[in-house]
């Protein structure tokens, strides 16, 4: 007769971990977003559109930090594996990603090139024809 053992706490599985990870993100970069706008209802928007419209361009805030080069900005839904998410959650977490407040010509500068802050246009992007 085969005997069958559970574990009392089984690890997560890596999809699990991920969810948790994105679920973590989320929560902290809204809390930091509503922090620093000083408006409890702010959200966190991702495409490059609506980022610039609705957290830049209404809140004068932007991110710095974002490691572009080995995540680009984009929905966290669309970032392939834990190892990504964890950087970022790191990055948030001991604050060299973080939101900070700009100044009217600092918008305007970002607003005529946001890729120094969120890394370039990937041309044929769906989320940015969808925006346009």
């Amino acid at each position: 007769m085969a005997q069958i053992t559970f574990r009392i706490n089984p690890r997560p599985s890596y999809s699990e971990r991920m969810t948790d990870a994105r679920a973590e993100l989320r929560k902290l970069i809204r809390e930091q977003l509503c922090q620093i706008t000083h408006d409890a209802a702010a959200t966190m928007s991702w495409s490059r559109r609506s980022y610039m419209k609705n957290v830049v361009m209404r809140y004068r805030v932007r991110i710095e930090g974002w490691p572009y080069v080995e995540v680009p900005f984009k929905n966290l839904s669309d970032v392939p594996n834990l190892g990504k998410l964890e950087m970022l959650l790191r990055g948030w977490k001991d604050g060299s990603i973080r939101f900070v407040r700009i100044t009217d010509e600092q918008y305007h500068i970002m607003a005529a090139d946001p890729s120094p802050w969120i890394g370039p246009l990937i041309v044929g992007d769906a989320e940015e024809v969808e925006d346009a």
